[in-house]
């Protein structure tokens, strides 16, 4: 059985996330980490801790546009672990036509740990571009 109150708190840090993400707040965007986070992007290497990982992210800021979206399609909870999947949709903003090649839609698996302060905490995340995922399916 799911422990949905903690479950509801990994959520709530999947939505904070979203919103520090899609306000491009790097500050805030890595409060919600687990120092020892390791991020596997389909398109980047391996990277290990937030010091790999936030520059990343404020390199990445200076391009994006657009809005982040996620569709949870599976939830897992053990202990101090937890797991979040589902899909996401990179939303190009209003008149603008991404290129061709650009990968918009995709799938997420994030791993949460609760920290001693009971805090969770993202600590794994990892992406991938499959073919079944559309824009279509966050209307």
């Amino acid at each position: 059985m799911l422990d949905n109150t903690e479950l509801d708190k990994v959520r709530a840090n999947l939505d904070t996330w979203m919103t520090a993400f899609n306000a491009k707040d790097i500050d805030a965007l890595f409060t919600l980490y687990d120092p020892e986070s390791i991020y596997a992007n389909a398109g980047a290497a391996l990277m290990r801790g937030v010091d790999q990982i936030k520059p990343w992210y404020q390199q990445a800021f200076e391009m994006v546009e657009g809005t982040l979206h996620h569709k949870e399609e599976a939830a897992f909870i053990e202990g101090n672990m937890a797991l979040l999947l589902g899909a996401y949709y990179f939303e190009p903003p209003a008149g603008v036509t991404p290129p061709e090649d650009a990968h918009l839609t995709g799938r997420v698996a994030l791993a949460y740990r609760r920290n001693d302060a009971g805090e969770w905490k993202l600590l794994f995340d990892m992406d991938n571009t499959p073919p079944d995922v559309t824009p279509e399916d966050f209307s």
